[in-house]
């Protein structure tokens, strides 16, 4: 598989997928807890509806997917980590910021990643690279070069005085990941932690964003010292992050630790 074919699957995927929850976004039906999911949480109605239209595209191929409700399916050499609907609960209250997002890797490694896609359900807007450029519908896009701390921030959650001259938080790691990629913002951090320590955000949820950000001139750094293109598919793999322009970046984590 290329990346030519892995655009061709995406948009089809994303299109089942907005095809399978154009009736209950924005809907309390939206928001009925229907299962539990392989990642130890709840499954709602519409994370089911678009996990199974994304599944029905991917299916068709020989690829393993990862995915948030189902865990692995499939035995294909090409992995996949999917996330039918990054930001749930905007999509359950109709605030127009979900998307759904795919990698695809050679290996169950990040490293070994070609192709990353993530799409806003709600608006349309389209992001994907091929592993040499990265593009928002369409046109090459490239990360901030800004020289100063006092920029525009995606932080969950600041801990202590930042400074930064904007903090926002839009509720879709992906697509504010994307926001980073393409200029809009100046860095993502996630400092959150677990009881066990480890991060929260999940494969599925970043790994394509944080490949478009990468091949749109972004540096990608772990808060816990690992090396990010190292971690793999899979179900148990968490992040603790930092994605920002180059010049602010070794400026930031040495803020940060």
């Amino acid at each position: 598989m290329n990346p030519e074919k892995a655009l061709e699957i995406s948009r089809r995927v994303a299109e089942e997928v907005e095809k399978a929850i154009s009736g209950i976004a924005g809907t309390r039906e939206a928001g009925e807890v229907v299962g539990m999911g392989k990642d130890g949480t709840p499954t709602k109605r519409i994370d089911k509806l678009a996990e199974q239209a994304a599944l029905r595209v991917l299916g068709e191929y020989n690829v393993t997917v990862v995915s948030e409700e189902v865990g692995v399916t499939g035995e294909g050499d090409v992995y996949v980590a999917l996330d039918p609907i990054d930001g749930t609960f905007n999509a359950e209250k109709g605030v127009p910021i979900y998307s759904v997002t795919l990698l695809f890797s050679k290996s169950r490694k990040l490293g070994d990643a070609f192709f990353g896609y993530v799409k806003n359900l709600a608006t349309g807007e389209e992001y994907y690279s091929d592993g040499v450029k990265s593009y928002r519908n369409g046109k090459e896009i490239r990360a901030s070069s800004t020289e100063s701390l006092r920029c525009n921030a995606i932080v969950y959650y600041p801990n202590r005085d930042l400074p930064f001259r904007r903090v926002r938080i839009f509720g879709a790691s992906s697509l504010e990941i994307c926001y980073v990629a393409d200029g809009r913002f100046d860095c993502f951090i996630d400092l959150r932690k677990g009881e066990n320590g480890r991060g929260f955000l999940r494969v599925y949820d970043i790994s394509a964003s944080l490949f478009i950000a990468k091949n749109a001139g972004a540096r990608v750094s772990s808060l816990d010292g690992d090396d990010i293109w190292e971690k793999e598919i899979a179900m148990d793999e968490r992040f603790r992050i930092v994605v920002s322009g180059e010049k602010i970046h070794d400026r930031l984590i040495e803020m940060l630790l």
